[in-house]
């Protein structure tokens, strides 16, 4: 049997794929609000998956110097500016930028221009969206501002793979 016949009757063989895994997010779900910006979820919830997320950050938004321990993180740059602190140093990813994050790498990143930023941020392992959802309903009832929120966001940090390691460098 050539290799291609071969590989064509393995083709055959293979289980079909399930009609009900695929995921599809239609333009009028619109995007979430986390405060300090929007969220618009791409993948299906799920350790298995690879979480992506439609991500706005606003103007000023920044996080603390921090680290994943499990999770691998990429932004892909759609619009505005991404400013990003790694290795001790800062860049500035415009649109059409790309830059992948192993885990266990400090980094810390925001939004250091005057207009939203929007990002394909994609991570694996696709749990770490929950922290997502979660800010999501924190924000309900403590929005940026509200003496809760900072207590709470740290708490969320432990649940989801943040260690926060310093302030917001820029």
């Amino acid at each position: 049997m050539t290799p291609a016949a071969l590989a064509f009757a393995l083709a055959l063989a293979a289980p079909p794929s399930d009609p009900a895994a695929i995921t599809i997010r239609r333009a009028s779900d619109g995007p979430a609000s986390i405060g300090v910006g929007q969220v618009a979820y791409l993948s299906p919830d799920g350790e298995q998956a690879m979480g992506q997320i439609v991500l706005v950050e606003a103007p000023g938004y920044r996080t603390p110097v921090h680290v994943h321990h499990r999770t691998d993180e990429s932004f892909y740059v759609l619009s505005g500016q991404l400013t990003l602190h790694v290795g001790g140093g800062a860049l500035v990813l415009g649109p059409g930028d790309y830059v992948f994050i192993p885990r266990g790498t400090p980094h810390a990143q925001g939004n250091t221009g005057e207009e939203p930023t929007r990002l394909l941020l994609s991570v694996s392992s696709g749990d770490f969206i929950g922290f997502f959802h979660a800010r999501e309903e924190l924000v309900k009832t403590s929005p940026p501002g509200h003496p809760d929120y900072g207590p709470r966001m740290r708490a969320l940090s432990d649940v989801y793979d943040v260690e926060n390691l310093a302030a917001p460098p820029f």
